[in-house]
């Protein structure tokens, strides 16, 4: 069961991830704390985000992924899904 102190820290996590960060900063924690994450663009197109293969360059608010023969540059604001492997959310 949960006590108010624990209530307290979940909404404020809940809170800080929907409105104090960027899009590109909320990818970037959940590719930390998860190690990778899935994402699907507004055109369909899905991609794996791995620690070891994607940059997040917030001067210019794109994602890069390393595809190794290609690169991918990806808009924050163009992606329609994002998903680890146990949720899904729809933004």
């Amino acid at each position: 069961m949960l006590n108010s102190a624990d209530v307290n820290i979940r909404t404020k996590v809940i809170w800080e991830l929907k409105y104090c960060m960027t899009k590109l900063q909320q990818l970037q924690k959940l590719v930390e704390e998860k190690g990778e994450l899935m994402v699907m663009s507004d055109t369909g197109e899905k991609f794996e985000l791995h620690k070891h293969n994607v940059k997040f360059d917030e001067s210019s608010d794109l994602v890069e992924i390393d595809g190794g023969t290609k690169k991918f540059w990806l808009i924050p604001s163009k992606i329609a899904y994002y998903w680890t492997h146990d949720k899904a959310r729809e933004e």
